[in-house]
């Protein structure tokens, strides 16, 4: 029995640097994320500028106002409506672009669901997994290793669920934007079929 235990041991203690990596590698990702959405929030106060959000305006100017300004990199949205122009009438095709769109999204809103579930998690593996060495320090005496796990159990909740509190803004937010893009392209969609 005390072999299972310390195989057990060993094992928790082996999972401390792939969980304090996969916290590092999910911080940076959100951090970049948050950049990023600032980004794409810019654009879209620029697109609704351009008026790419009225209702009355030709299709015509509504394919101008939704272009990227500058030398910017076509977004999702963007390179949907592209292909919605390709084929004006096609029925099939519309319906075939629409999906297409709703999986890129989908594929979006999916990473950052994880990050929103598996931050905190990890930030708790990360302050378990230092409390059972902590508490042999604390058997020994030895109060320095205990600190020190201590301050890594700690640093890594505080950490995991921060990069949850980012995956559930990020998400928030771009779950919104989603369903805006969605409508905007059925209503080009729309416009385009019926102007053929």
């Amino acid at each position: 029995m005390e072999s299972l235990i310390h195989a057990l041991s060993w094992v928790s203690t082996a999972l401390q640097v792939p969980v304090v990596v996969g916290i590092l590698y999910l911080l940076v990702r959100g951090l970049m994320m948050l950049g990023e959405t600032y980004g794409r929030w810019g654009e879209r106060l620029q697109r609704a500028r351009r008026g790419a959000v009225a209702g009355d305006v030709r299709i015509d100017e509504l394919l101008t106002a939704l272009r990227p300004a500058g030398h910017r990199k076509p977004d999702v949205l963007q390179q949907s409506v592209d292909a919605l122009c390709q084929a004006p009438g096609d029925q099939a095709w519309h319906d075939h672009v629409v999906a297409r769109f709703e999986l890129q999204i989908d594929r979006r809103l999916a990473l950052l669901r994880t990050m929103t579930r598996i931050g905190p998690l990890l930030g708790l593996m990360g302050t378990l997994i230092p409390l059972g060495p902590a508490l042999v320090a604390l058997a020994a005496g030895d109060i320095a290793v205990l600190a020190r796990k201590m301050e890594v159990a700690f640093a890594t909740t505080v950490v995991g669920l921060v990069i949850g509190a980012i995956g559930f803004l990020l998400h928030q937010a771009a779950q919104r934007w989603a369903l805006d893009d969605l409508s905007m392209l059925e209503f080009v969609s729309a416009r385009l079929r019926g102007a053929q």
